[in-house]
């Protein structure tokens, strides 16, 4: 594989090379995904009172106007079937 070259600090491959590609090409999707949360975290709270009021729904931003998480708190307002709202 291009750019192998041996640097595997906790063997977590081993010599496995299908293992190797495996690690890489789930090293690439979760890249990405992060990607998209660096853009869709800010853009949802600035974006879910207007929809939310195009809809005639209420808002559901927390204290502060922050998105509801496991770190903001709110998440008791979020229902788990997210769908059923809309």
């Amino acid at each position: 594989m291009d750019g192998d070259v041996g640097f595997d600090p906790f063997n977590s491959t081993g010599d496995d090379a299908a293992k190797l590609y495996t690690m890489r090409e789930a090293e690439v999707k979760h890249g990405q995904i992060a990607m998209l949360a660096v853009v869709g975290w800010p853009l949802s709270e600035l974006l879910d009172k207007p929809i939310a009021f195009m809809f005639h729904l209420p808002a559901v931003l927390g204290h502060g106007d922050k998105v509801p998480s496991l770190m903001n708190g709110g998440l008791d307002i979020i229902s788990p079937v997210y769908c059923d709202k809309v």
